[in-house]
C-alpha cells in the first residue's frame, strides 16, 4: 500500500510540472513572437539601409572607373596626334674627383710643430634638409683672430681651498690649447700677447666662471634595428604561392608569382603614334588591376623603394611582350597606373623605342628633357639623340621616381663575410653583406650625394657594424670617440680611385665599402659620417671640395683645430682620407681652398 501510493504521488507531482513548464513555454513564446513582431520591421530597414549603401559605393566605384575609363581615353586620343620632336640635352657630367693615386699620408715629422687653427672658408652652403634642395645664402666668415681670440692672455684657474688666482707665464704665439671640459680651464688669447710678470694689483676682471657641463657619454648600445624576415611569412597568398593565372618571378633573390593577365597584350604593329595609341588602349582594356595590386604590396611589404619597383616593373615587362619596343609601352603603361611619371619615345633615325622616367633628384651621365620644369632621364643612354615624344603625361601619372628610401628592400640568397681591422687599434669588424642587395645597387644610377649619405642600412649590416664599434667609443670623450672612428675608416680600408677599380666614377652605399675591395673619399665620407652619427649622435656635414670629399663634425666639447662656421656652429674638420691625422687636420692643400658645405 505504502508503495504504491508513493508512486501515485511522484506521479501527480510529475504532471503538474510538466503542465507548468507548458504553460511557460507557451507563454515565452508569446513574448519571443511579439518581440520579433517588433524587431522585425527594423531589421528589414536596416538591411535595406546597409543594400541601400553598399550599392552606392558600387556606384560611386564605377563612376570612378568610368571617369578614370574616360582620362585615359582622352590621354590615348591625345597620343594619336603627331608627337613633337626634341633634342636630348646632354647629360650632366659625373661627379669625377681627380684625386691622388695615393691617398694622403699624415707625416708628424714634417708637420709644423706650431701648427696653427684655422677657420676654413666657405664657398656655399647647400641645404639639402628639403626635397629642392634649394642653396643656402653664402656665409662669409670672419678670420680666425676676429672670431673670439680678443681677451687678455692670463689664465686664471680657480681652485676650491684655498682661493689662489695663479698667472702663468706668457705666450709668445697663438698656439691653442686643447682643452677637455673638466681638466682645464678655456685658454683665451689676443693678437698681441702683453707681457705680464706678476699678477695685478688692481683687482682683476675675471669673466664669472663658467660651469663645466660634462658632455654626454656617447651611447654605447646602437639602435639595432628588428631585421626583417628573408621570405613572407604568409604563403598561402597567391603572390607568394602561386596559382592559376600567375607567372613566377625572381627578384632579389625573392620568388613571386605576379598575374599573367598582360602577357603578351602589348602588340605594335609599327611605330607611328596610331600604332601605339592601340596598343597602350589594349593594356587599358585588359585586366591589368591584380598585377598593379601585387606591385603595390611587394613596394609597400617588400621593396620599399622606387627604383627597384622600376626595375621589376622592367623584368615583368620583357617577359611579357615579345620584343624591345613592345616592352617599352608596357613599362610607360604600368608606371603611369601606379602613379609615376614616364614617358616613352621614337628615335628619330633609328625604329627604337626608349623610355623617360622623372626622378626626385640629379642623375649624372644620362640624357635628359626637362618638361614643365620636370627633368625626365632616359636611364639606358649616355649619348644625345633626336627623338618624338608626346607633350602629355599620363593623367595618373602624379609623382616622380624616388632615389631615397628609409628602408633597405627585403632580399634573399647568399652573402658575403667582410672583416676589417684598422692599424694600431682594436677597432675590428665583420659583416655579411647579401649579395642580392650589392647586385641591387649596381643598377642604380649616379645619384646626388645626398642619396648615398641618406640611405637606410641593411639591419643585418648595421647591426653587426654598430655592435662591433659602439664597446670601443663607450665612456670616451667625444674627441677620443671621433678619432678612434676616425681611425678605423682611414686604415682599414684599402684606397683606390674608382677609375682603377670599375672605369668610371662610382659613389658607394655604406654596404659597398665593405664589399669592394677599395673605397676613395666620397665613399670614406659617407661611412665615417654614417658611424657619428649612429654611433656618438653628433651632427655632420661634408666639405665638397673641387677634388677632395671630407667631413666636418659639431661637437659638444671643445676641440682643437680647423673648423667651419655654420649657420653660427662650429664644425671641426675629420678628414677620412688623410691617413693618420686626428680630428681638425686638414689637408695642406685644402687650406686655403673654398668648400662647398653639403647639408643634409
Amino acid at each position: 500500500m505504502c508503495k504504491v501510493s508513493f508512486r501515485k504521488e511522484e506521479n501527480l507531482r510529475c504532471f503538474f510540472l510538466y503542465q507548468t513548464y507548458i504553460k511557460q513555454s507557451v507563454a515565452m513564446k508569446k513574448i519571443g513572437f511579439l518581440v520579433i513582431s517588433l524587431l522585425l520591421p527594423l531589421a528589414m530597414n536596416a538591411q535595406q539601409e546597409e543594400d541601400d549603401f553598399s550599392n552606392f559605393v558600387k556606384q560611386q566605384s564605377a563612376d570612378f572607373d568610368k571617369f578614370v575609363d574616360d582620362a585615359n581615353k582622352d590621354f590615348i586620343n591625345f597620343m594619336r596626334n603627331p608627337w613633337k620632336e626634341f633634342e636630348a640635352e646632354k647629360p650632366v657630367k659625373k661627379r669625377v674627383k681627380p684625386e691622388p693615386v695615393k691617398p694622403v699620408v699624415y707625416d708628424e715629422k714634417t708637420a709644423p710643430k706650431d701648427r696653427k687653427p684655422v677657420c676654413l672658408d666657405i664657398e656655399k652652403i647647400l641645404d639639402m634638409t628639403t626635397g629642392e634642395g634649394k642653396q643656402r645664402p653664402v656665409v662669409k666668415v670672419k678670420e680666425v683672430d676676429e672670431l673670439t681670440f680678443d681677451q687678455p692672455t692670463v689664465i686664471v684657474k680657480k681652485k676650491k681651498e684655498p682661493v689662489v688666482i695663479v698667472v702663468e707665464e706668457k705666450v709668445t704665439d697663438k698656439k691653442p690649447v686643447k682643452e677637455r671640459p673638466g681638466k682645464k680651464p678655456v685658454v683665451v688669447q689676443v693678437e698681441e700677447t702683453p707681457v705680464v710678470e706678476k699678477p695685478v694689483e688692481k683687482t682683476p676682471v675675471v669673466k664669472p666662471e663658467i660651469p663645466v657641463v660634462k658632455p654626454e657619454v656617447p651611447v654605447v648600445e646602437p639602435e639595432i634595428p628588428a631585421v626583417k624576415p628573408a621570405a613572407p611569412i604568409v604563403k598561402n597568398v597567391p603572390l607568394f604561392a602561386g596559382g592559376a593565372g600567375r607567372t613566377k618571378f625572381v627578384y632579389g633573390g625573392m620568388t613571386y608569382y605576379l598575374s599573367n593577365a598582360l602577357n603578351r597584350k602589348c602588340r605594335l604593329s609599327s611605330l607611328d603614334e596610331n600604332a601605339i595609341a592601340d596598343a597602350y588602349e589594349t593594356l587599358c582594356a585588359s585586366d591589368y588591376k591584380p598585377l598593379l595590386n601585387d606591385l603595390h604590396t611587394i613596394k609597400k611589404d617588400i621593396l620599399y623603394n622606387d627604383w627597384a619597383v622600376c626595375m621589376l616593373v622592367k623584368q615583368i615587362a620583357q617577359e611579357y611582350c615579345s620584343t624591345y619596343n613592345e616592352s617599352i609601352v608596357m613599362r610607360q603603361f604600368i608606371l603611369n597606373e601606379m602613379g609615376y611619371k614616364a614617358r616613352m619615345a621614337r628615335k628619330a633615325n633609328e625604329n627604337k623605342m626608349v623610355l623617360y622616367v622623372a626622378t626626385d633628384c640629379q642623375i649624372y651621365g644620362n640624357i635628359f628633357i626637362t618638361q614643365g620644369g620636370q627633368k625626365y632621364y632616359d636611364l639606358d643612354n649616355q649619348q644625345p639623340y633626336a627623338f618624338y615624344m608626346c607633350q602629355k603625361d599620363s593623367p595618373k601619372a602624379k609623382h616622380s621616381v624616388s632615389m631615397y628610401w628609409q628602408e633597405t628592400p627585403v632580399l634573399a640568397g647568399e652573402k658575403a663575410v667582410s672583416i676589417h681591422q684598422a692599424a694600431g687599434s682594436t677597432a675590428r669588424t665583420m659583416v655579411s653583406i647579401p649579395k642580392a642587395l650589392i647586385d641591387f645597387y649596381k643598377t642604380y644610377p649616379h645619384c646626388d650625394y645626398s642619396v648615398y649619405v641618406k640611405a637606410r642600412v641593411d639591419a643585418g649590416v648595421e647591426s653587426e657594424l654598430l655592435s662591433s664599434l659602439a664597446p670601443l667609443v663607450a665612456n670616451k670623450s667625444e674627441e677620443e670617440a671621433a678619432n678612434i672612428l676616425l681611425n678605423f675608416v682611414q686604415t682599414a680600408f684599402q684606397y683606390a680611385m674608382d677609375d682603377e677599380q670599375f672605369g668610371y666614377e662610382k659613389p658607394f652605399f655604406v654596404e659597398e665599402l665593405f664589399y669592394y675591395p677599395y673605397s676613395d673619399c666620397e665613399d670614406r665620407s659617407v661611412l665615417y659620417g654614417y658611424l657619428v652619427k649612429k654611433l656618438l649622435k653628433l651632427d655632420v656635414v661634408y666639405l665638397d671640395y673641387p677634388d677632395h670629399i671630407a667631413t666636418a663634425v659639431r661637437f659638444n666639447e671643445e676641440v682643437g683645430g680647423d673648423y667651419l662656421m655654420v649657420e653660427g656652429h662650429r664644425y671641426t674638420v675629420c678628414d677620412p682620407t688623410f691617413i693618420g691625422a686626428s680630428i681638425g687636420m686638414t689637408m695642406p692643400m685644402f687650406k686655403t681652398v673654398a668648400a662647398n658645405v653639403l647639408k643634409y
